[in-house]
Parts: structure tokens; C-alpha cells; sequence
């Protein structure tokens, strides 16, 4: 289990069926990931990738819209971790030692998973130096319900190992190493009913982050000093060479797309918080550079395409020409400084401001923000109202440079009949030069790719303690996004290109209420209902541009977001019962997913004045039932039964999005009723 793993259970946050997380409604490139205040996403991507192990997390916190200037290149959200020290005393833990077989019709048929997680902590100098270090070996065959077994399974492998050192060097500095490995391959990526196995790609993944940070305490002040590198190579393949074929009713053929990327971020922070100063209250300041250089290099290839119509009558061919090789540079300085002003017992107000650039963009970008909290009652800490509001730009991924290198698309329409219609026609990859931004905190350079993604956001909560071990959260969000990136094809008389540009927009609305209840962390529960609306341009740039590509470019269409969910409720918990026992319930409730329709080109079919068409309504209740039994007086054995979907409900996989598909808005596949047994050694 990594750290995303983790995120569903945050009201705002969801996983979609690819995989992907969404933040308030939004893809992972428009939001950040940083482990211990480093930037750790893909830089060629924005990607996520594969996140440090959850045992060797100490604090995580997703915030959406924070209004803190040190955090930079999001639009949605912020995911930050800090990773915990080694203790006092050596411990170790092996969790999930044994694999996980899979049964059918009374028969062994192979391993199912083996997620054994190894983890040693302690001082290797009593006082002073200190050791942690957690890996987990992951492999996952993951079947897809909506395909004949045994040509249903997406094979994963991964080792995800960090490792910390840190250094008490004197009672007034500190130094910590971390090293963070993360290798991974993926066989049959994306697997569906659509795209069965020889359609799919192979991926694989080398990625790895190290980072040295120097911590000095000068009089009552911080000085934080780090660098950082983070490398993520991806190569994907097809199955074997060939071309690749789109119909309404399923794809043949292999995979289109070949690609070998190397994207490569370092790092350099400086961070001085100053000693608190008093006037007219208490200010706590804090100040901070980043300077990082980023390159992305690659090379591309495509096969070609053929789009049919249900009855297997060719309506489209796609062939590409060009190298498709690039490679890019990138330097991202950015400057912050806030202030955190008590002004009586009663109300803090912050206030900062952020000033950033990317010099492959040719912008410069301001940032302001500021929020408060008040305690509307004096001396009484049980109510408790914040609120605030900033701009936020997203880092716009290497990968965006790189379009221009991409190889070109040579499109031959036809009429089913075997006629052409259209074409030969040649699309140039152009990278637009957006027009000056009305914006006041943009300045903009006159070149194309001159990109500033940004979101204007506010929010305002209130929480209340209801009892001595209890409280409840309501919170109001929302913000506006302008400058997206947008990727459409264009013809005119002179030139037919696929453009990429700036043009795109989405406003997110949510309201969300959160109840936590328990006396300690071993009995507690929580419930959540977020009601969300996410809506802005559907584009193809993350399809294109990503490491999993996608040959159409399809139309534009203003819709729901691919992670908006109107009304969902959370309900989970921990408690632990006698004879050493503990139950973990899941309950989750929510709409469907929404999905847009499109035509026989694969093309988006906009839907004006009718609803947006969405997945059946989700339910699933889960729950793990644990007992430990001690073998020694410092060792025991924890068992466990995992139960899935208890009440096996219909929650759909897939849906026939295609118009021209006769099993149109027909829903199918499922993960029915499951229990699993398991156990773990505690040391």
C-alpha cells in the first residue's frame, strides 16, 4: 500500500476506474504531490507515479487550494507527506508475508497478489543517528470482469523501497538523507472489454528520488536547506508490431504507440522562518526559493490507425510521419513569502505572496493569497471559522514542449464504401501563442506555448467540537479555472493542424460536511457527504500527451469532469473489540461516474440541453475483522478476513458509450461479493 492508496478515504478526492486520482474534480496534472516539501511528480507528465510507502508516512495532508504561498504548481490540490524517523529502539515488521492464490470452481490457479512489506527502524548511534527504512514487493494480477478468464488480467510488478538516515549533527542542526526506488512494469496497461490484451501496451518504469536536507537553527529562527533530484524513465510498448484498429463495438489490431521518455527534475529549497516578532500581536514569517531545472527527453513512434464503423466498413485511416524525437529544457525558479498574524485570542490572518516562472513557457506569474481563522466565542475553542482565497497556476508538464516533435498525422477519410471523402489531409502539430492574459498577475512573452494555467479560489469552513471526543466540519469551496490547456484540430484554406493551446476553462462547487468521533486512534469513526460540481472543456491534451496515448484527437465538448461526483458518502472507521479483535468498516455511496458519448469517428457528440450520461449509482460495503494471537512474549500473529462488496451489488464497470453501438448506454461488468483471509507477523 502506497501513499495515493490513501486518498479516497478525503472528501473531494475519488480514484476513477483507469486508476487516476482526481482532486476536487480534476486530474493528477493539476495537482501536486511533495514528500518532505519536495516536488516529486513526473515532470515529462504530472503524473503522480508510484508514492512512497504508507508505513514509512508520518503526516499526510490533501489540501484543496491551500492559501499558503510555499506551495506552487497546482490549480486543484495539494498532497503533502512527511516521512517519520527512525526510532529509539530497533523495531521490524513483516506485513502480508504470504501470497494471495486464486481459486475457481474449487481449483489452485496461480497467485492472485503478494504484497509482503518489510520494514526496520532504529538508532544505528544511540542519541544521534537514526535509520528507517520500508519496501514492499507488489504483484498484482488484476482481473478485468468484463473479460474471459484466463485473457482478463493486468500483470503488475513493482519493488517500492524508501530508505531515511538522519543525523542529530548538534543540538542546533540536523541532516536527513532520503532515497526513495521505485521500479515498476505493467503488463497489459489498461485492459478492458474494448481493448482486449494484444491492443494494449506494456509499460516500464525506473524512477527514483534522493534528496539531502540541512536544517540550522540560528538564534530563535530556522534555516532549511535541500536538494533533491527525482528521474522517471517510462517505456512503453505494444504487444508487437502492427496496426491498430477503432470500431464502435471494440478495438483490434495492436497497440499504435511506442515511446522511450527520461524526465529528470533537481531541486534546490532554502526555507528561513525568523523569530517570532510582536506587533500588534504575533507575526510568524516565513520566506523561501526554489530554484529547479527540469529536462525531458524521448522518442516516439507511431503505427497506423483505421477507424470503422460497426460493420466493419473502413471510415478513417491515420498514418504518421516524422522522427518524433525532442529534447527539452526547463528551469522553474520561484520565490514565497508569507506571514501567520495573531492578532488577539480570537483571529490569525494570513497573508503571502508567490512569484514563479517556467522559462519554456515565457511567463512570469504572480500569486497572492490570504486566509484567517476566528474563534467567534472568547476563551472558547469549540467553534472555530476559517476561511480564504488565492490564485494558483498549474506547472505545465515538459511533455506540452514536446508536441511540436510529435510524429505528424496524415488523416484519408472515406464513405464506408471505400471512397474517399477527405484527405489525404496532413495535420501540423502547432503549439499556439496565446493572447496577452487580461489577468493582472500574468506577464506574458509574445512566443508560442506561452501557456499560464491558473484557478481563482475561495472557500470558508466552520467546525465545531460537539463533544470531548468528537467534531464536525462544514466547508464550502470554489474556484475558476481559465488558460487550460486545449488540444483541437483545425482546417482552414491555407493549413490543417492539430493546435495546442490555452483556451480551455472549468469551475468546480463543493460543499462537504466530515464527523469525526473516537476517544483514541484504536476507536474512532468518521463520516463524510461532499456534494460537488466540476465542469469545464473536455480536451485530449492528458490522452495525447501522456504515457498511455490515445490516436484520435477528439472534438471539444463542455461536460462534467471525469472525476465529478454529485452527491458521495463516506463512512469508515476502527474499533478494537475484546479477545484482541478489531473491525475496520468501509461503507461508500455515491453516483456513478459520468462518461461522454461519441460517434463512429470517435469523436465526442455534445449533449446541450440533456443531462450528463453517468454511471448507476455506487454502493459497497466492506469491512476487515482482525485477531491477534501471540506466539512469544514479543511476537504474535495477526489474522484477518477481508470481506468486499458484502452486499454484492451491481457496481459497472463499463458502459457502451458509442452511439453507434447497438448495446448503446448498456452497462456491464462487475466485482461481485468477495472475502479474503490473510495475516501478518507483529514484532
Amino acid at each position: 500500500m502506497t501513499l495515493i492508496d490513501s486518498l479516497p478515504l478525503v472528501p473531494g478526492v475519488i480514484r476513477t476506474p483507469d486508476g487516476r486520482v482526481k482532486i476536487a474534480g480534476a486530474d493528477e496534472q493539476h495537482s501536486a504531490l511533495i514528500v518532505n516539501s519536495v516536488d516529486v511528480t513526473d515532470p515529462a507528465t504530472g503524473d503522480f507515479g508510484l508514492s512512497v510507502p504508507i508505513d514509512s508516512i508520518e503526516t499526510v495532508k490533501v489540501m484543496q487550494s491551500p492559501y499558503l504561498a510555499q506551495y506552487g504548481n497546482f490549480t486543484a490540490g495539494v498532497v503533502s507527506a512527511e516521512t517519520r524517523r527512525g526510532g529509539d529502539k530497533w523495531a521490524y515488521g513483516l506485513n502480508d508475508p504470504l501470497p494471495e492464490v486464486r481459486i475457481r470452481s474449487g481449483h489452485l490457479v496461480g497467485l492472485r497478489s503478494a504484497t509482503p512489506r518489510l520494514n526496520l527502524s532504529g538508532p544505528l548511534i544511540r542519541n544521534r543517528v537514526y535509520f528507517l527504512d520500508g519496501t514492499d514487493y507488489l504483484m498484482h494480477k488484476d482481473q478485468v470482469r468484463t473479460l474471459p478468464f484466463p485473457e482478463n488480467e493486468i500483470r503488475s510488478t513493482a519493488i517500492n523501497s524508501f530508505s531515511q538516515l538522519d543525523v542529530l549533527a548538534t543540538n542546533r542542526q540536523t541532516v536527513t538523507a532520503t532515497f526513495h526506488l521505485a521500479p515498476h512494469q505493467i503488463q497489459y496497461a489498461n485492459l478492458n472489454f474494448f481493448d482486449p490484451r494484444p491492443v494494449t501496451p506494456n509499460a516500464d518504469y525506473q524512477e527514483y528520488t534522493g534528496t539531502l536536507t540541512h536544517r540550522l537553527q540560528l538564534g530563535n529562527g530556522l534555516l532549511s536547506s535541500a536538494v533533491a533530484i527525482t528521474h522517471i524513465g517510462t517505456d512503453v510498448r505494444p504487444q508487437s508490431p502492427g496496426e491498430m484498429t477503432l470500431t464502435p463495438i471494440g478495438n483490434f489490431g495492436r497497440y499504435f504507440g511506442k515511446q522511450d521518455v527520461d524526465a529528470t527534475r533537481m531541486q534546490w529549497l532554502e526555507t528561513w522562518n525568523p523569530a517570532q516578532l510582536r506587533w500588534h500581536g504575533e507575526h510568524t514569517f516565513q520566506a523561501g526559493m526554489v530554484f529547479a531545472y527540469a529536462e525531458d527527453h524521448g522518442q516516439l513512434t507511431n503505427s497506423a490507425v483505421h477507424l470503422q464503423d460497426a460493420n466493419d466498413n473502413l471510415l478513417q485511416s491515420i498514418t504518421y510521419s516524422g522522427a518524433g524525437n525532442y529534447r527539452l529544457h526547463d528551469i522553474e525558479p520561484a520565490l514565497y513569502a508569507q506571514d501567520h498574524w495573531v492578532l488577539n485570542s480570537q483571529l490569525a490572518m494570513d497573508a503571502g505572496l508567490r512569484w514563479e516562472t517556467q522559462s519554456l513557457t515565457a511567463t512570469t506569474r504572480l500569486a497572492p493569497r490570504a486566509g484567517f481563522t476566528w474563534t467567534p466565542i472568547p476563551n472558547i475553542q469549540s467553534t472555530v471559522i476559517r476561511g480564504g482565497m488565492g490564485v494558483f497556476y498549474d506547472g505545465v508538464p515538459l511533455n506540452t514542449y514536446a508536441f511540436h516533435s510529435y510524429p505528424q498525422q496524415t488523416v484519408t477519410t472515406y464513405d464506408g464504401h471505400g471512397n474517399i471523402t477527405d484527405g489525404p489531409r496532413v495535420f501540423e502539430n502547432v503549439t499556439a501563442t496565446d493572447p496577452h492574459s487580461p489577468f493582472p498577475f500574468i506577464d506574458q512573452g509574445n512566443r508560442s506555448g506561452n501557456f499560464a494555467p491558473y484557478s481563482l479560489a475561495w472557500n470558508v469552513e466552520a467546525e465545531q467540537n460537539v463533544s470531548s471526543f468528537g467534531s464536525i466540519r462544514l466547508r464550502y469551496s470554489q474556484s475558476e479555472a481559465s488558460n487550460q490547456l486545449t488540444l483541437q484540430s483545425q482546417i482552414t484554406e491555407d493549413q490543417s493542424a492539430l493546435v495546442l493551446g490555452g483556451s480551455g476553462s472549468g469551475t468546480m462547487k463543493q460543499f462537504d460536511v466530515t464527523a469525526g468521533f473516537g476517544t483514541d486512534k484504536e476507536h474512532h469513526a468518521y463520516f463524510s457527504y461532499a456534494r460537488q460540481i466540476a465542469r469545464g472543456v473536455l480536451t485530449d491534451v492528458a490522452n495525447y500527451l501522456g504515457a498511455f496515448r490515445y490516436p484520435v484527437v477528439r472534438s471539444f465538448a463542455l461536460a462534467s469532469t471525469a472525476g465529478e461526483i454529485p452527491n458521495r458518502f463516506l463512512f469508515w472507521g476502527m474499533w478494537n473489540l475484546p479477545w484482541r479483535m478489531g473491525l475496520s468498516p468501509h461503507v461508500e455511496y455515491r453516483n456513478g461516474f459520468p462518461y461522454q458519448p461519441v460517434n463512429e469517428l470517435q469523436q465526442y457528440v455534445s449533449l446541450p440541453n440533456a443531462p450528463q450520461p453517468r454511471y448507476p449509482r455506487y454502493f459497497s460495503l466492506d469491512a476487515r475483522l482482525s485477531k491477534d494471537i501471540n506466539i512469544t512474549s514479543k511476537h504474535a500473529v495477526r489474522l484477518s478476513l477481508n470481506g468486499i462488496n458484502l452486499t454484492n451489488h451491481s457496481n459497472y464497470l463499463q458502459v457502451h458509450n458509442n452511439i453507434t453501438d447497438a448495446q448503446y448506454g448498456t452497462f456491464f461488468g462487475n466485482y461481485g461479493r468477495h472475502v479474503l483471509a490473510d495475516f501478518d507477523f507483529l514484532f
